[in-house]
């Protein structure tokens, strides 16, 4: 259950029959449950009670019946109004009517921020209730001693509500203890003792066949998953119970909020934001719901660096936290506030204005909030310590404060080093951080190499490309500090081996392909077919929501994916020399915004500093445009061009680059800078390859893993190229026994047939390169788009691939 909810929803009879409510009850007695499972028929027949005849328990029933529907609905102001009436009328029909009407008002104003008027409420109705009332009571104060952070007096009153109940054999509310019991254990951090207790939750509301309180506790493993990691499994979870959640037309906002959640775990923060911002939207929108959605909203917009943003969402979330006495979340929202005001304050330094949008605090000023802030989390015990911890040292390092920060490192690192992968990777990273401070090379080291492999586990979790790409956080940081370390000592090799062990681990993940699903393959082919009546018709508002509504449905089946576990490649450095033979190799790294590169050659690694990225950044850009210009007539001096584009990516050339053939490695962000143009590589054969490690596994494997499945080469053209099919044309003088398609016969399928096993394959076709979504990135085919996402069904992919395609 939630402590949002509060699962006073229905105050239910202690009549296992009429807690089941599949059916229209006439009586005031089945009311209650029938809140929670048919809201809109609970409300009717509530009307149509007060509207006749009626006793003061039957009015009281009516009254409160229609509190929980409103406050469920976000009409809080309602829901107290007929709370209150229940109440009034309660008080006619004996104590115990009178403590369960009281517990539900008590918790409705925990949702309108009136929480001493709730707990006075709660001890009320506690002091009134006996027999089964008092069990159900009991779980109301537990809920909302959870919903204020009071964990401890929350496991008491819970503990001993799902006791009593099992004594009273009211499997609802035994069932309802067991479950926000689990809740608040998985608050306090611990992920196994919550998992007994949804487990037994979901069994013992399965026994009477409550399915939609079952269901609850199905989607609360989800967020028992997500702690520990395994966020494939929680979005799986969260979607099937959304769907379940839809088809009963239950108020879907905190199952959003816990949805969202997991979103952001994965660093998909454009995706939460969006569902975040439609929430938000609502007029009906309680003040507790509206605080938790500004907190994961203002975690969407630091992930996506909009500073201001996150600063003011954070602050308002905290504001409303204190206002409802919630000081652990609102410690948590001041967290947030003060960790997007400091990456404000690095991009400012960062940049090249040397300013930011966001006014600048002083990082003084941030050191002393950070300072006060540690010291509340470490009196609330609270799980976000560490990553207060790991801030404290980098604003204290900023700031002078080396005691400060030993300190801070020391206690962050000396952190429970158990459980999911990515906490974990945290506790390494404290550690690497108090190794470099001390000068200690060999901890450091340890420390990175510990903590990276942290991360790994937890990107191996996940079968879909797009969430193993985003899973990087503290990786970057970690392999960031062991390259500076290495560089500190001038050693070009390690240089190299830290910059290729994260670059081959972020590229090679283990392969996940999609399942033979019928549903999947249907959802695939409409999302095809709406693609390409935008690419005829133009983005009509219809279709780009359908699309959009497509696309959601297919990213959210893959996600459901779970890796193979195959270990990433690593770079044998002492078999490198070997591997290279004659060639150079031009390794680049930017390192904090700086470039590095590292030529390997005769033997020898040189290690090298170059400038600032940013400058460089602008000069590939020039280059791009300038080849277009080109490529349409355009009269363009090719040749200054790339001198200039040399000069401000390599500056002097090594000579070593000179080489007959030459490997270029190069950053992500540098893949496609046009390094023929530069007059150093004139006479080179170039390579491009993203990952040194990945490169020479492609130079180990057997010539027969190279050519398996004949090592045939496909030919394909798209539809609507100004050349039409003579590209093509053209290479199969050189290519006779080529397999082609084009026309009609080049169809998404019969594609994908001739790129299974084939050595070369050249497509040449309109491509279209989605930033927003890059898995759904295209190239147009007779019967619309060949996706990212259909490579995946490859079982062996061409070992080389020619896109002749623009965007």
């Amino acid at each position: 259950m939630s402590a949002r909810q509060a699962a006073d929803e229905a105050v239910a009879t202690t009549d296992t029959p009429a807690a089941r409510a599949p059916r229209v009850l006439t009586t005031a007695d089945g009311l209650l449950p029938l809140a929670i499972s048919q809201p809109a028929l609970a409300t009717t027949t509530a009307l149509d009670l007060l509207a006749g005849p009626a006793t003061a328990h039957e009015r009281s029933l009516a009254h409160h019946a229609i509190a929980i529907v409103e406050r469920d609905r976000g009409r809080i102001t309602t829901a107290i109004d007929h709370g209150r009436s229940a109440v009034r009328y309660a008080r006619r029909a004996g104590p115990d009517r009178e403590a369960e009407a009281r517990a539900t008002l008590g918790t409705t104003l925990v949702f309108a921020g009136r929480t001493a008027q709730a707990l006075g409420q709660l001890e009320r109705a506690l002091r009134l209730a006996s027999g089964p009332a008092r069990h159900r009571v009991l779980h109301l104060r537990g809920c909302t001693s959870w919903l204020l952070g009071r964990y401890d007096d929350a496991v008491r009153d819970l503990t001993e509500a799902a006791e009593l109940s099992h004594r009273a054999g009211d499997k609802l509310w035994e069932g309802r203890a067991l479950g926000s019991r689990g809740d608040v254990r998985r608050a306090m951090g611990d992920s196994a003792g919550s998992s007994v207790d949804y487990a037994a939750a979901e069994a013992v509301h399965l026994e009477i066949g409550e399915v939609l309180e079952a269901t609850l506790s199905a989607r609360n493993r989800a967020l028992v998953a997500l702690q520990r990691g395994d966020v494939v499994h929680a979005l799986g979870l969260m979607e099937q119970a959304e769907e379940r959640y839809r088809a009963a037309g239950v108020d879907q906002v905190e199952q959003l909020v816990d949805h969202a959640e997991a979103l952001l775990t994965a660093r998909l923060a454009s995706e939460a934001e969006h569902m975040l911002d439609a929430a938000l939207a609502r007029d009906d929108l309680a003040p507790v719901w509206r605080a938790d959605l500004l907190l994961a909203s203002s975690r969407a917009a630091l992930l996506q660096k909009k500073w201001e943003v996150a600063v003011d969402r954070a602050r308002a979330a905290e504001s409303t936290f204190r206002s409802h006495r919630r000081h652990r979340w609102a410690a948590r929202s001041n967290l947030l506030a003060i960790e997007a005001a400091y990456a404000a304050e690095q991009h400012a330094r960062e940049s090249v204005e040397g300013v930011s949008a966001l006014p600048r605090p002083s990082l003084p000023d941030l050191l002393v909030r950070t300072h006060s802030l540690v010291r509340t989390l470490r009196r609330l015990d609270d799980p976000t310590l560490p990553e207060a911890l790991l801030l404290l040292a980098q604003v204290a390092g900023d700031t002078g404060h080396l005691r400060m920060r030993s300190h801070a490192l020391n206690e962050a690192a000396t952190r429970r080093n158990t459980g999911a992968p990515l906490p974990r990777a945290a506790v390494w990273l404290a550690r690497a951080m108090l190794a470099e401070q001390v000068g200690d090379r060999r901890a450091l080291r340890n420390a990175c190499r510990r903590g990276l492999d942290a991360v790994d586990e937890h990107r191996s979790l996940i079968g879909d490309l797009e969430l193993r790409a985003l899973a990087t956080g503290y990786g970057l940081e970690l392999v960031t500090i062991a390259i500076e370390d290495a560089e500190r000592a001038g050693d070009a090799r390690a240089v190299l081996w830290w910059a290729d062990r994260w670059r081959a681990t972020s590229l090679s993940g283990p392969s996940a392909r999609p399942p033979d699903d019928e549903v999947l393959a249907s959802q695939v082919s409409a999302l095809r077919d709406v693609t390409r009546r935008i690419t005829l018709q133009g983005e009509e508002a219809l279709l780009v929501r359908e699309r959009s509504r497509l696309e959601s449905r297919v990213r959210n089946r893959y996600r459901q994916l779970r890796s193979a576990s195959i270990e990433s490649p690593r770079l044998e450095l002492g078999r490198l020399h070997e591997l290279l033979g004659d060639t150079a190799l031009v390794y680049i790294a930017i390192v904090r915004g700086t470039l590095h590169t590292i030529t390997v050659a005769d033997g020898r690694t040189r290690l090298r500093r170059l400038g600032r990225f940013t400058s460089v950044d602008r000069e590939a850009a020039y280059a791009r445009f300038a080849l277009r210009r080109a490529a349409y007539g355009r009269t363009v001096d090719v040749g200054l061009v790339g001198r200039q584009l040399q000069d401000a990516l390599l500056g002097d050339p090594d000579p070593a680059w000179s080489r007959p053939s030459v490997l270029i490695s190069p950053a992500a962000s540098l893949l496609t800078v046009p390094f023929g143009l530069m007059p150093v590589f004139h006479r080179s054969t170039v390579v491009v390859s993203p990952s040194i490690a990945l490169w020479a596994r492609t130079q180990q494997a057997p010539s027969g893993d190279r050519l398996a499945g004949g090592g045939h080469i496909a030919l394909v053209t798209g539809p609507g190229l100004n050349t039409e099919q003579r590209e093509v044309a053209e290479l199969r003088r050189l290519h006779v026994d080529a397999t082609v398609l084009g026309g009609d016969e080049a169809t998404v399928d019969r594609t994908l047939s001739v790129l299974e096993g084939a050595t070369l394959a050249h497509l040449a076709a309109h491509g279209d390169f989605r930033g927003d979504a890059p898995l759904f990135s295209s190239l147009m085919l007779a019967d619309g788009p060949l996706m990212v996402h259909d490579l995946d069904r490859l079982r062996q992919p061409p070992r080389s691939v020619v896109l002749s395609a623009c965007d």
